[in-house]
């Protein structure tokens, strides 16, 4: 026969378990960092009536524990002015596979380089709740139809973003896409 005492350890045992679980459980979005944290979800290639692809759309997810991402569009006092590199939530650096590596590209005419590399600023929404608890999580789309490869038609791209505290989230890369232009 079991005993009184020892029913009561193993019950209160499993409670204690129990509520640990279900404390723990509700604050999962206590353990995410102030700094983002970004990862790469998919890709998709858009083609046109003859086959071509004309488009991509990139899809990463974020994480910040303080909810301080994206930009109102009135934020363009310093540091978020125009023409500050804090101007822009996130940074696309595109990559082409030419001699046997990934490198950035400049775009040409007739085989000269002109302007900078291909590189995208995008701006996107301020994202911060109205909630007690500002930790965030989700999904950012980002969308071009200017993807037209210069040497290549095998791709890349690097991507990270800031937040309004200026902090830098990992930098990630996409995986290699191969598109038919």
């Amino acid at each position: 026969m079991i005993s009184n005492w020892f029913k009561i350890n193993v019950f209160s045992t499993i409670y204690l378990l129990c509520g640990c679980i279900l404390f723990s459980g509700c604050n999962d979005h206590n353990d995410i960092s102030i700094i983002p944290e970004i990862s790469f979800k998919e890709y998709t290639l858009y083609k046109n009536a003859i086959n071509r692809d004309t488009a991509i759309t990139l899809v990463i997810n974020f994480q910040d524990g303080d909810g301080d991402l994206g930009l109102e569009q009135g934020d363009t006092l310093p540091p978020f002015n125009p023409g500050s590199k804090y101007y822009a939530c996130m940074y696309i650096y595109y990559y082409e596979f030419v001699d046997s590596q990934f490198k950035e590209v400049r775009p040409e005419i007739s085989g000269i380089p002109v302007g900078d590399t291909i590189r995208f600023k995008y701006r996107f929404k301020n994202l911060t709740p109205n909630t007690p608890n500002k930790a965030i999580k989700g999904e950012i789309e980002w969308h071009t139809s200017q993807i037209e490869p210069i040497k290549s038609n095998v791709i890349k791209f690097k991507i990270f973003i800031y937040d309004r505290a200026l902090h830098r989230s990992n930098i990630i890369e996409s995986p290699v896409i191969t598109c038919n232009p």
